[in-house]
């Protein structure tokens, strides 16, 4: 019984990623062409990762597409279908680049398209 309570406790900290990525202010990004380029440049290892969190971004990326960010907060769902909806809209080309680098056998694309429409 007493595992199954400290399980109960420390899960959360093991199954969720940093609250500190609920801080971010993804309109301000979104809105601010030359920082959306340079968070796109670091995910696509086309420049250096030098905005707020993403070399931390950029290294949780492949298991968020993998799991359709089944480790994530309500806001960071959120945050991941905006910025992947504003990077397939507004830079088709780098989304076709990030497709390529972060599922690259296309084994993953289904469900995380799925997760990408959903709402919160």
């Amino acid at each position: 019984m007493k595992l199954l309570v400290l399980i109960a406790l420390f899960s959360p900290l093991v199954l969720c990623y940093d609250a500190k990525y609920d801080s971010i202010d993804v309109d301000k990004v979104l809105a601010d062409e030359a920082q959306f380029t340079a968070y796109i440049n670091c995910m696509l290892d086309k420049g250096p990762c030098t905005v707020e969190n993403s070399a931390d971004y950029r290294k949780l990326l492949p298991e968020v597409v993998a799991t359709a960010c089944e480790k994530c907060s309500d806001i960071q769902k959120k945050n991941i279908r905006k910025s992947v909806k504003a990077l397939q809209e507004r830079k088709p080309t780098e989304f076709v680049e990030f497709r390529a680098k972060y599922d690259p056998k296309g084994e993953y694309e289904q469900k995380f398209a799925a997760f990408i429409l959903e709402s919160n």
